[in-house]
């Protein structure tokens, strides 16, 4: 898979804690409010390398003796995603998991998940920039790549399975 790094958590590590100060800004220039619910939710997030479940994040912010209701965290989750401040990533049989979208920085990225093995691969956003173009071109619909998740094999799995 060119341009598709293996080490996605890696890829993630990268991001800096501007990547959460950014997510509150766009927040802001969208009209929304900035509670201490929502700015406690994007700081787990920021945080974490890996992406997370909302009850993952619920279980942090309790840890963290941060007290959020679940059902907000829920909430904040889904309208972070709808605003484009994180990317959510259905896993195959279990919940849907998020992370900050890298809003405005080098970080942005499309997942690509093998079927078979489970891994998570980052693709660059440019690597869907035709079908998003001739998606819109037939049919006037607006793609949002970043709100999808590509699902295939890797090439190893790939491989096995033409053994």
């Amino acid at each position: 898979m060119v341009g598709a790094s293996r080490d996605h958590a890696a890829f993630h590590r990268q991001a800096t804690d501007a990547t959460a100060a950014a997510a509150i800004a766009v927040l802001r220039q969208a009209g929304e409010r900035v509670t201490g619910s929502r700015r406690a939710v994007l700081e787990v997030l920021a945080s974490r390398s890996e992406h997370l479940s909302a009850d993952q994040v619920a279980a942090a912010l309790e840890s963290e003796q941060t007290p959020v209701h679940r059902a907000t965290v829920y909430r904040t989750l889904e309208r972070l995603a709808e605003i484009g401040v994180a990317t959510s990533m259905q896993v195959t049989g279990g919940a849907a998991v998020y992370h900050l979208a890298a809003v405005g920085q080098t970080h942005e990225h499309l997942h690509a998940r093998c079927r078979s093995c489970g891994e998570v691969f980052v693709l660059p956003p440019a690597v869907l920039s035709d079908a998003v173009a001739r998606v819109a071109a037939d049919r006037g619909f607006v793609l949002d790549p970043a709100q999808s998740t590509l699902v295939g094999l890797c090439a190893e799995c790939s491989v096995a399975a033409d053994r």
